[in-house]
């Protein structure tokens, strides 16, 4: 059986990554590991984003480790979810929620720290319990093995994106928007915040404007985005990741 755990957390640095590997190799997990630590810093609808969009492109049988936990210690549930094709395991935070509905909720479970682990920092349940339900997941454990219990599939906390919010600003400044409509190449969207007002065609690709020109565009992810040919939208237009975005087609 083709074993494979993805790992999309908000941890930046390798340091925290390098202890989940350890786990994984104490464990004996002997599949692939495929690791995303980029996720901005407590960004759950980010981090919902980009789980889901992985799960899309991975194999049937997956287990997919979501750990962006700002309430870590505190009373928020871990939760093990099986989907139709994948296994989902994280905090009950709705980060894992976009996913799970997309490709179907079957079971949910809840996790027992204590029995998933004799030490449980109140700081690193990522390290302490969350990577190891994925590795006994992907090694064909049951929940109920390794101490979980069931809870109802409408218990587990949703999120919801909301139109007009940036879900994801990318290293070349590109701003990734969940707007849910049909985008139509050659329309002009308006766009405005509390600082911005601005008017931008919607292009096939980058160059279809001039360089330092701002553009939206039908992006690789499936939304919205709005971009600068060979130059940083987020700087050009003054946009941060927690913005929420009022867009309308052009009369």
């Amino acid at each position: 059986m083709y074993k494979l755990i993805t790992v999309t957390t908000d941890f930046g640095d390798q340091f925290a990554a390098a202890q989940l590997k350890a786990i994984i190799a104490v464990l004996g997990f002997d599949g692939e590991i495929i690791e995303n630590h980029s996720v901005s810093s407590f960004s759950i609808a980010e981090g919902a984003f980009q789980i889901n969009l992985i799960s899309k492109f991975s194999p049937s049988g997956t287990v997919h480790l979501g750990v962006i936990d700002p309430g870590v210690g505190s009373n928020r549930r871990g939760i093990i979810v099986k989907t139709k094709n994948f296994w989902f395991v994280g905090p009950d935070n709705g980060l894992l929620y976009p996913a799970i509905e997309n490709d179907g909720i079957e079971n949910s479970w809840v996790l027992s720290e204590n029995k998933i682990s004799q030490k449980v920092s109140s700081t690193f349940h990522g390290r302490d319990v969350f990577i190891k339900a994925a590795v006994y997941a992907a090694q064909g454990k049951r929940p109920e093995n390794f101490g979980c219990c069931p809870v109802s599939n409408n218990s587990l906390k949703k999120i919801n994106f909301r139109t007009g919010q940036v879900l994801h600003i990318d290293s070349f400044g590109n701003i990734k928007i969940y707007w849910p409509n049909e985008i139509t190449v050659g329309r002009k969207l308006l766009i405005k915040n509390k600082k911005i007002r601005l008017e931008l065609p919607i292009v096939k690709t980058f160059s279809d404007v001039p360089q330092n020109s701002p553009l939206a565009i039908i992006g690789s992810s499936y939304t919205l985005e709005l971009a600068v040919n060979l130059g940083n939208a987020a700087a050009f237009l003054g946009i941060n990741n927690t913005d929420i975005l009022d867009i309308a087609y052009k009369p």
